[in-house]
């Protein structure tokens, strides 16, 4: 890949931040619970873009009239996980009264979970559809 001017602004956020927060988990042992919830959220991000492509599935033109709009269904979904991360605040602060790590752990989780569910849900289009990519 050719560095571009938002490779490299990417690039050396990314160095600042590593190196802020390295600076600041010496300082605060939660927040090096934080980084280490990071990293190993990374990691399995890291890890599911290893998968292979999905099969492509063969559709036949009766499935598709009378299948749901796509747009209706992507409503669906987004309505759904916005519900969903409606509660994610009480839980986490509720669970971070016992322990702040658990709750940290939790709201990461919650939020990679969004972006999981939108990703495996793009999968699903693109086999669906037969595209390429």
């Amino acid at each position: 890949m050719k560095p571009n001017i938002f490779s490299i602004i990417l690039y050396v956020g990314t160095a600042i931040t590593v190196v802020a927060l390295a600076y600041a988990s010496f300082q605060s042992a939660t927040v090096a619970w934080s980084v280490g919830i990071c990293v190993a959220i990374g990691v399995v991000v890291y890890a599911f873009s290893k998968l292979p492509e999905p099969k492509k599935v063969a559709r036949s033109e009766e499935t598709s009239s009378t299948a749901r709009s796509p747009a209706a269904q992507a409503a669906v979904v987004v309505a759904v996980i916005f519900g969903l991360m409606l509660i994610v605040p009480t839980v986490v602060l509720w669970l971070g009264r016992y322990s702040p790590e658990l709750g940290a752990f939790v709201g990461g989780v919650a939020l990679m979970a969004m972006f999981l569910i939108l990703w495996l849900r793009s999968r699903y289009q693109r086999s669906r559809n037969g595209d390429q990519g």
